[in-house]
């Protein structure tokens, strides 16, 4: 130690080296930025919150692809639809997601500052900023989905903010996501947000929000695009975190204790197999087990049966890291992007177009085409056809809510304020200006 302060003193400019750990706003050069971005996925991947990762299940829960088996309350009241303002899923769910809107927002600030020239790679700064603009769009995707208006921050603040439209975030998001699509880089990993990500989400805000020729558009780009490609084994979608379908995907680690399976899965399959191991707690909801026809290659990969306690069960079967390795959640695949197509040219008068799309995929599925009769008849199929493919990623809940069905299809849904989720009451008595959500 002596030594080590007599070579200091004799180096003393050596001592005004900025510690890396941490970094003030000011401090931050071009070389800091990737750091600081992987801090922005971190924050999305459950970094930002206790038990966030959770929360991705609870569009499954709330609707009938996922079960309550047992143990915490929180998860029952999500499945019976009944939930309270202090639920704390929601709670984590709702910070969460604020949380990692806050880095996004930090880094926003910090990095738009900095001149391009000083990059190593001048165009390297827009595709950053697009990286962070497209996380953030998907934390407001998060949340307008299932809370509807709410508040929309543009920069980090501590300040108490009233709750913006659901109108106003949905053109929030188009607005972020229209800036990651011309900017963005070109793919090279789904664990990166790139220019083909930004255009299957944009696709898919733009086919909730009825834009029907536009989510038909960047469909079909993405769909072109020779990066993706359907594959004819299902199992590898979710058994390979890297793979062709897969456009961007939020990855978790085993360092990350963040595994979303951990909740799905038994000790073993029904025919002894052992598994990663998992508490069980949310076992798949029978009429999604109903809901497959013979053939479907989907259908093994998304549910295994199981036995515990003497009765008959489905565990989740897509994710499989349990208690020892981490899952990749699955934010766009390429799948999505035919039913996109299919479901907008359908709402346009093309509905030979519409058929041609989904029977792409379920060809690819081995199955069968499907005809329909009309509009009416094509949009039960697709939806069906959705609940299917995207099982346990997060759609159903809200697919259910778009068009209309979820109190025709949910029998614990019998009014329309529990389509929206309660402003969590922890931030309710922090923050008066926000007013909640009509039921709760």
């Amino acid at each position: 130690m002596a030594m080590a302060g007599l070579s200091l003193s004799a180096c003393e400019d050596k001592l005004n080296i900025e510690p890396r750990g941490s970094i003030s706003p000011d401090a931050v050069t071009p070389a800091d930025t990737e750091v600081l971005l992987n801090g922005v996925y971190d924050g999305f991947q459950g970094g930002a919150t206790s038990y966030q990762y959770l929360s991705l299940l609870t569009d499954d829960l709330s609707s009938d692809n996922l079960a309550w088996r047992a143990t915490f309350s929180q998860h029952g009241e999500v499945d019976n639809n009944a939930i309270q303002a202090n639920n704390l899923l929601i709670q984590y769910y709702w910070q969460g997601l604020y949380k990692g809107i806050y880095r996004a927002n930090f880094f926003l600030q910090t990095v738009e500052k900095l001149d391009e020239s000083t990059f190593s790679n001048p165009a390297r700064k827009k595709e950053v900023l697009a990286e962070a603009r497209f996380l953030r769009a998907y934390g407001y995707y998060g949340l307008v989905t299932r809370w509807g208006g709410v508040p929309i921050l543009t920069e980090p603040t501590n300040e108490k903010v009233a709750r913006n439209s659901e109108e106003e975030v949905w053109n929030f998001i188009v607005e972020d996501l229209k800036y990651a699509v011309e900017n963005a880089g070109e793919f090279k990993s789904s664990f990166y947000v790139s220019k083909p990500a930004a255009k299957a989400l944009l696709a898919r805000v733009y086919l909730i929000r009825k834009n029907y020729a536009e989510a038909e558009r960047l469909a079909e780009e993405v769909i072109a695009n020779n990066k993706f490609s359907l594959s004819e084994n299902f199992e590898s979608v979710f058994a390979s975190k890297e793979n062709s379908e897969r456009i961007f995907s939020l990855n978790s680690t085993t360092n990350d204790q963040t595994s979303l399976s951990y909740f799905l899965l038994h000790n073993s399959l029904a025919n002894g197999q052992k598994t990663n191991g998992g508490r069980f707690e949310l076992p798949a909801d029978p009429s999604l087990v109903a809901a497959y026809e013979s053939g479907d290659k989907r259908k093994d990969v998304t549910v295994q049966p199981t036995v515990y306690g003497g009765k008959d069960y489905n565990m989740v079967w897509k994710y499989r890291g349990g208690a020892l390795t981490g899952d990749a959640w699955p934010v766009a695949r390429v799948a999505e992007m035919y039913l996109v197509s299919a479901e907008a040219r359908a709402e346009q008068g093309n509905l030979g177009g519409a058929l041609d799309r989904i029977n792409d995929l379920r060809a690819v599925r081995g199955l069968s085409d499907i005809s329909a009769s009309g509009l009416g008849d094509f949009e039960l199929k697709i939806e069906n056809e959705r609940r299917l493919e995207l099982a346990i990623e997060g759609f159903r809940w809200y697919d259910l809510i778009r068009t209309g069905r979820a109190i025709e299809v949910l029998p614990n849904v019998t009014n329309k304020n529990q389509l929206k989720y309660p402003i969590p009451l922890a931030e309710i008595t922090v923050n008066e200006l926000l007013e909640q959500n009509e039921g709760y």
